[in-house]
């Protein structure tokens, strides 16, 4: 086995074909849809809008309704507060009118003309309920296309049995977001899991959950982490114990296979959710093996995941993620920006763990996938995203490199030579095809690249 920190090692194969008889216990979710009246008539349900329970420009709440009100916006999920705004006196009684709607701020600067002035609250015919416009009294201190969302969100942490999971950053973002549910709305569920051992065991703790969690909520967005070791050469992810002649030892599965096994009793929950989340918190032989990489991005493609997070680093040690999860925790899961667009962004506060590892992100494209890779360039250490040797590796000197920069046919080149005079060593590195500098968390000679990957789905 690896370091501790680390969570790789290796692990006979085992096939899980043998496990696909065993009776999945069928839970239904409680799916927002519409259904059918007595006498067969259609019902229609209007979909449910969870409008957020902190104000879009100071970030806060309120106590009380008559301490700070939230003002909620009748075109999208966002609210604001009173204290934001400067209201006109003796007016808090007409734009409280059930005739009245409102528009929050965000909304005006999307909708209305550039330079527009800003009334907020409006009467049916689309006239301004205030003669004058409102006044706000507060900065924007997100993007205008985000929320601060309080949609129901389901933490699921699938851990391998007996895997040390102090290291993993993943309840982190759970309990980051917790405060902002102050009436319930985010659930966060632990399992360790043995499927070769105890797979009847696994199945039977997964439909007790999904029982409890319908009664509670129909989760809006589901977030699942897999906390565990694979297969230094083959890529195989660890899935249990095995006690063959009284050996007791880990065995390991096809990433297909293990994916389908531990996946498929949560489908029901999956298919109701908005938007779904997969964080593969083990080292990078799942997606640096081109065969288990393919059957990850098989498993994918068949549960219809809005996003799947991996890294290619052969030792990842997860706890270096945990700016990046919490990045996504409050640009994604809380202000609700599409993640395509906001990955870089979220990169930007994650510089070490771009000395440690790329980042790859997998999101669905009609019947394929997007797989782009997030790789950080360092000119002295890391350049164009590769791996500059500590030591020269044919005279055994240490800071032996001396760099050239050169151009060729348009392409920028990196070569870096060993400073003793009598060894002839040099490495060339080349830009990737395709590679973008990103401007989030640059510094002087170093930045995140964004390099698009082909898909090895047929």
């Amino acid at each position: 086995m690896t370091a501790k920190k680390s969570i790789g090692g290796s692990a006979p194969r085992v096939s899980l074909k043998t496990l696909k008889t065993l009776k999945f216990t069928k839970t239904r979710a409680s799916c927002i849809s519409g259904g059918e009246l007595e006498g067969g008539e259609p019902m229609e349900v209007s979909e449910m809008v969870h409008h957020n329970g902190f104000c879009i420009l100071c970030r806060d709440g309120s106590a009380s309704f008559q301490e700070n009100p939230l003002f909620m916006c009748n075109h999208c999920p966002r609210v604001m507060c009173r204290l934001c705004m400067e209201l006109p006196l003796d007016t808090e009684d007409v734009i409280l009118g059930e005739d009245v709607s409102f528009m929050c701020i965000c909304c005006h600067m999307k909708v209305a003309e550039e330079g527009a002035p800003y009334f907020g609250f409006y009467y049916p015919d689309g006239t301004t309920v205030l003669k004058s416009f409102l006044r706000i009294q507060a900065s924007l201190e997100v993007s205008a296309l985000a929320e601060i969302s309080a949609a129901p969100i389901l933490f699921i942490h699938l851990i391998l049995i007996n895997f040390e999971t102090t290291r993993s950053p993943f309840p982190f973002a759970h309990s980051f977001l917790q405060p902002y549910f102050t009436s319930g709305g985010i659930e966060y569920r632990e399992i360790a899991y043995d499927i070769i051992s105890a797979p009847d065991a696994y199945l039977k703790t997964v439909a007790q959950i999904i029982k409890t969690l319908n009664k509670v909520f129909v989760w809006e967005c589901v977030v699942i982490g897999i906390s565990t070791h694979t297969d230094n050469d083959q890529g195989d992810i660890f899935a249990g114990y095995s006690d063959d002649g009284g050996d007791k030892h880990y065995v390991s599965a096809g990433s297909d296979q293990f994916l389908e096994f531990v996946l498929r009793p949560w489908q029901s929950v999956l298919d109701c959710a908005k938007e779904t989340y997969l964080w593969l918190l083990c080292c990078g032989s799942l997606v640096n093996n081109t065969d288990a990489f393919a059957g990850l991005q098989s498993a994918v493609v068949h549960h219809k995941l809005s996003a799947t997070i991996a890294f290619n680093a052969r030792r990842f040690q997860p706890s270096f993620a945990s700016h990046l999860l919490l990045a996504f925790t409050e640009h994604i899961l809380m202000e609700r920006c599409p993640i395509c667009s906001a990955f870089g962004e979220m990169l930007g506060q994650s510089s070490k763990l771009g000395r440690h590892t790329d980042v790859l992100l997998l999101t669905p494209l009609e019947a394929t996938l997007q797989i782009t890779k997030f790789t950080w360039g360092d000119t002295k250490f890391r350049p164009w995203g590769c791996f500059l040797p500590i030591q020269c590796p044919t005279c055994g000197r240490t800071n032996s490199w001396r760099s050239a920069y050169a151009r060729d046919s348009g392409n920028k080149i990196y070569l870096f030579e060993c400073k003793n005079t009598s060894c002839d060593q040099s490495f060339t590195f080349i830009q990737p095809t395709g590679a973008t500098m990103l401007s989030s968390g640059r510094k002087q000679g170093c930045s995140w690249m964004e390099v698009p990957m082909e898909p090895l789905l047929t």
